[in-house]
């Protein structure tokens, strides 16, 4: 072996020495300011699930937010059951995807579906099909009433825009008229939720000035329809009204850029990070907040209840006293309504400090 061969290995052995003794995760190592300080302990592994447990497929209606927490809550369900589930969010949010997607969780043969359909009536026949074909869906967050869905879980999408509607009564009681947005009114949840708002403000003198702007869950169209209904409208338009969860924070940025905070009330749904800030700052008059931690956590409970059970009434009947506990409401329909929260300034930031403890920053 000659010099220069020698001086080449002994450098390669140095190098791979020291990439030894950084990996050694026992190791103290030495910080800036020349103390030692030993480096923290290694978590122990995921409890391993089995291959051969029950496989639950959860899908939303697109990707926002929103989902985070619901996905949390899924993990937090997967791991207290030791049963496999994921979700899916159809991109583009369209309901074409989505089929797709449900149509291959049946063909994979998971053990039971989970959806919250884009398009209600659309999605009917694929939710029968699936049914007819072995495999066991709920709806959640979004209800696909005339489909043979086995159960719904979520939001009483009518109570929740009625409560907006009186608590927009209250902001502006002389009356008004309002503008309002929406991924999609194609989705059971956007019609509930604008007829239960439309009911509840009818006797106020409160009026939208057109059906609502659609924006299938496009954020930049989001925006721009809020542009475009101000300068439609000017100050004909005393307020805002939000009915899907990335409305809220596309309204604030295109009033803000109006210059008209101090002319108009804004209301939207759920808790989005920018939502929930721009309520602690006063850019927001109210939300009404969801339980989308939830909606993951019990839609894998209730399939996986199902599973056991093979009878959805069964299943609801375990979950019972859980949902007491939680002050949730079973009703006709296999229906169960999580309920929601109106936030406001005012109570914001108890709230938050909630949300917080319970290791969420969405809702």
């Amino acid at each position: 072996m000659n010099k220069r061969t020698f001086f080449k290995g002994g450098l390669a052995l140095l190098a791979m020495t020291s990439l030894l003794a950084g990996c050694d995760p026992n190791k103290s190592a030495e910080s800036k300011d020349g103390k030692e300080t030993k480096a923290p302990e290694t978590t122990k592994p995921p409890t391993t699930i089995s291959a051969n447990a029950p496989k639950f497929k959860v899908i939303t209606n697109g990707i926002s937010p929103f989902w985070d927490s619901m996905g949390k809550g899924l993990d937090a369900a997967k791991a207290e059951l030791s049963v496999n589930a994921d979700w899916q969010a159809p991109n583009p949010s369209q309901h074409t995807e989505q089929v797709t997607i449900v149509k291959d969780a049946a063909a994979a043969k998971v053990d039971g579906i989970a959806v919250s359909p884009i398009e209600a009536d659309a999605l009917t026949a694929t939710i029968d099909e699936t049914i007819a074909g072995g495999v066991p869906v709920i709806t959640f967050d979004s209800d696909a009433p005339k489909s043979k869905r086995l159960a719904y879980l979520g939001t009483n999408n009518y109570e929740a825009g009625k409560m907006a509607g009186e608590a927009t009564a209250k902001l502006l009681p002389k009356g008004s008229k309002l503008v309002a947005f929406v991924g999609n009114m194609g989705a059971q949840n956007a019609r509930d939720r604008y007829q239960g708002f439309v009911d509840a403000v009818k006797d106020k003198g409160i009026e939208f000035l057109q059906a609502p702007f659609e924006d299938n869950k496009d954020k930049g169209r989001a925006v721009s329809n809020v542009s475009d209904a101000i300068t439609k409208y000017g100050d004909k338009i005393a307020g805002f009204v939000g009915f899907y969860s990335y409305n809220g924070p596309a309204i604030v940025n295109a009033v803000k850029q109006a210059g008209i905070r101090n002319k108009v009330k804004i209301v939207c749904f759920d808790g989005e990070p920018d939502t929930l800030k721009n309520l602690e700052q006063g850019l927001v008059d109210v939300t009404v907040v969801q339980k989308p931690y939830e909606f993951g956590r019990l839609s894998v409970k209730l399939l996986n209840e199902l599973k056991k059970t093979g009878d959805i009434k069964k299943a609801i009947e375990a979950l019972k006293p859980e949902l007491d506990k939680m002050g949730m409401k079973v009703k006709e329909g296999n229906i169960i309504d999580t309920g929601v929260t109106i936030v406001t300034p005012a109570n914001a930031a108890e709230f938050l400090k909630d949300l917080k403890a319970k290791g969420l920053e969405s809702t």
